[in-house]
């Protein structure tokens, strides 16, 4: 199914290409170039970030038509103060055409795909468009076509590689997001952060340029914080933001079941202190490639080789690159310190040809880290609704 799936979004990027070629060729595509010299983080637009994040920003009607531009304007609020938001939108709004919208994005966010589509196919703009596209995809239907239709028609628009984002995502695949992260880079200084987060390539440039953009505020300024550990960061009701800040900082996560990352690591910890991991809680993950990886040195350290073996083989088809790396054994679990925060003292081993089970087998008496691009980096842009919706049960 995969390989069907990788062939159709090959295809799709290769359509989109051929339009930026051809945009290009017509003078009406130019890719965005960023010559800003090389400086440090600004501190004082930093400080002012923080004041902004404590008082959610004001949303603005017009640029509230979908949830990514939602989350552009205001990260940091969480899905009660959005769908609050979104009423209030729908109540006092004259445009006929948004009402509708919000109407539909309202059915999106509470799980009634079906509604939400017959909502957006009553609107024929390109932020209706994506809103239903998304609902589709949201329900598990099948959105090749709808993109490529998408990308022939609005060629310059971000939405058909948000779209090819999100899918990739709920397949766990990591091998054509670098691809959509890259195109999305030559257009956004954000989108050039996630990207060098994705990638292990983010420094404080790439955070100063990211901050300049004044979108994403919230999150941009929690990611400078894996960028440099010593900032500070104001506690919000934003599920993501929380939990990644209590991850960074060692602190007990309070996660929802729906959250991917913060239900991942609080299960290692359980797991590293002795206890049982509640598999029920992870297996609606296990499409994401860090939950295979876990359930592979979560089996291994079980003693149960067989399946540790497979996820571990699951793993490494999954992702396109990773490095293992090694130190002494300071406890009785091999691989699970990696999850619980972020790895430290631990040096590049060489791997073994036979992958992760061969060369764990190879180094008696040591941990591991296995490094890897994580798809959590992708997956926080499109903030709480993409788990909720998602992984709610």
């Amino acid at each position: 199914m995969f390989d069907e799936e990788d062939e159709k979004l090959k295809n799709l990027m290769k359509l989109k290409a051929e339009i930026e070629k051809d945009l290009e060729k017509k003078g009406i595509f130019r890719e965005k170039r960023e010559t800003q010299k090389t400086s440090a983080v600004d501190e004082t637009v930093l400080k002012k970030l923080r004041e902004n994040v404590v008082v959610s920003a004001q949303l603005k009607e017009e640029e509230s038509l979908t949830l990514y531009n939602i989350n552009a304007q205001d990260y940091d609020s969480d899905l009660e103060a959005i769908e609050k938001a979104i009423r209030n939108f729908q109540t006092r709004t004259s445009d006929a055409n948004r009402r509708i919208i919000f109407e539909g994005l309202l059915s999106l966010l509470n799980g009634e795909f079906e509604k939400a589509k017959r909502s957006f196919s009553q609107v024929n703009t390109t932020e209706a468009r994506y809103d239903m596209i998304l609902a589709k995809l949201y329900n598990g239907e099948d959105i090749s076509n709808d993109i490529a239709q998408l990308l022939k028609g609005y060629s310059d628009s971000i939405y058909p590689l948000l779209l090819l984002l999100e899918s990739e995502l709920l397949r766990g695949s990591s091998l054509n997001i670098e691809k959509v992260l890259t195109i999305l880079a030559r257009r956004s200084l954000f989108w050039n952060l996630i990207s060098s987060m994705y990638t292990g390539m983010a420094n404080e440039e790439t955070i100063n340029k990211a901050i300049r953009e004044r979108i994403f505020s919230s999150l941009v300024l929690m990611l400078s914080v894996y960028i440099d550990s010593s900032r500070d960061y104001p506690m919000q009701s934003h599920t993501c933001l929380n939990v990644h800040k209590a991850y960074l900082r060692g602190e007990t996560i309070q996660a929802p079941n729906w959250c991917l990352f913060g239900q991942l690591v609080s299960e290692a910890r359980k797991y590293l202190a002795g206890y049982k991991v509640d598999l029920g809680k992870l297996k609606k993950f296990d499409r994401a490639p860090e939950t295979k990886l876990f359930f592979g040195f979560l089996f291994y350290n079980d003693g149960n080789y067989t399946a540790a073996q497979e996820y571990f083989r699951k793993f490494e088809m999954q992702v396109d690159h990773y490095t293992i790396y090694g130190k002494p054994l300071k406890q009785s679990k091999i691989g699970i310190e990696q999850f619980t925060g972020l790895p430290r003292d631990f040096a590049e081993i060489n791997m073994a040809p036979g992958g992760i089970f061969e060369t764990i087998q190879s180094y008696k008496g040591y941990d591991f880290y296995v490094y890897f691009k994580n798809l959590e980096f992708v997956r926080l842009v499109f903030s709480e609704e993409h788990c909720k919706i998602n992984y709610k049960q």
